[in-house]
């Protein structure tokens, strides 16, 4: 008999076929959803990381495998990038978590097929490795904290690899924005690929630099310009920060390496983001070693026509707007 807990994930825990000897859904602090299971005698405990209160500090999930004996805990996590960090996933395997997923086969997996520490032994990192992570962290955080009554912000959206998909997270990261109480506007230099949005309120074709300029001043109090800024050559001027997005299906990268080799060296300081990316999170360590790059964001395949996309959120979350707590 198995222990299973539901919350955000619920959708995925209700697939399970296995036999459930207790279901506890909601969230709950650690200690108060440990002592549900008191004198209970089971095999797994299938466990929806967003059951618990303060899952993201991985501190209490160590707590949690202090608690439980780790071989019997499968981890359900979801698509929050710190819970997907290779800091978060190097510290779980170091105290015994070596089963955690984000998907129902999965789950289904590891409760056929338990992962031993030589399974997910490529995720753990040397102590050197977790300083220079903490930096980064740190810095990124410093970079991107943003407050509401902080000066707006302006980000650039450059396709690195042909078709990546500014046009359309443009579109998706300023919609969302604004469904979330923040003021956002989406601009997009030489073309009008986003009249097709039909919302000449938030979305604005810009036909030269210095009718942009003018756009700039007239949106100063907003909280954040998105910038569409392909073949734009002076956007490093106008933005706080560029983002690269790259698909990262074969095809796009040979042709992206085929025209230039050193296409990533030219960018291993910038911010890349795998856009419409079919990469799971285990990949992306491949996917930086290869590429000597990081990967900051990792955006699968969306339907742009859904107002609220979950990844999205986390995105923007990353960037320093408050769009999960604030749904």
């Amino acid at each position: 008999m198995n222990i299973v807990t539901a919350n955000e994930n619920k959708s995925i825990i209700d697939r399970l076929e296995i036999d459930v000897i207790k279901r506890v859904d909601g969230e709950f602090e650690l200690r108060e959803l440990l002592s549900k299971f008191v004198n209970l005698y089971f095999n797994k405990i299938i466990l929806d990381i967003t059951s618990i209160k303060g899952y993201e500090d991985v501190n209490t999930i160590v707590d949690l495998s202090k608690a439980i004996d780790p071989s019997r805990i499968i981890l359900l996590l979801n698509s929050n990038p710190t819970v997907n960090s290779k800091l978060y996933l190097s510290t779980l395997v170091k105290n015994g978590i070596y089963n955690f997923t984000r998907n129902y086969e999965g789950i289904t997996y590891l409760y056929e097929h338990p992962s031993k520490l030589e399974d997910v032994k490529y995720l753990m990192l040397s102590e050197q490795a977790e300083d220079e992570e903490l930096l980064r962290q740190q810095r990124e955080r410093e970079q991107y904290e943003i407050k509401r009554d902080n000066k707006r912000m302006i980000i650039g959206l450059s396709n690195l690899t042909n078709h990546a998909g500014a046009s359309s997270l443009t579109n998706m990261m300023v919609r969302q924005l604004n469904n979330h109480g923040y003021k956002a506007v989406g601009f997009e230099m030489f073309r009008q690929d986003l009249i097709f949005y039909h919302d000449d309120e938030h979305f604005i074709s810009i036909m030269s630099k210095i009718e942009l300029e003018s756009k700039l001043k007239l949106y100063e109090n907003v909280d954040c310009i998105v910038i569409d800024v392909n073949d734009f050559f002076e956007a490093n001027k106008i933005c706080d920060t560029i983002l690269y997005l790259v698909e990262p299906s074969y095809i796009m990268l040979t042709k992206l390496l085929k025209k230039n080799k050193n296409a990533f060296l030219d960018h291993k300081d910038d911010y890349i983001v795998l856009n419409k990316s079919f990469v799971n999170e285990q990949e992306i360590a491949d996917f930086e070693y290869e590429t000597k790059s990081k990967v900051f964001a990792n955006i699968p395949p969306l339907n742009d026509r859904n107002n609220d996309l979950e990844e999205i959120n986390q995105f923007l979350t990353q960037l320093g707007y408050d769009c999960v707590n604030n749904q």
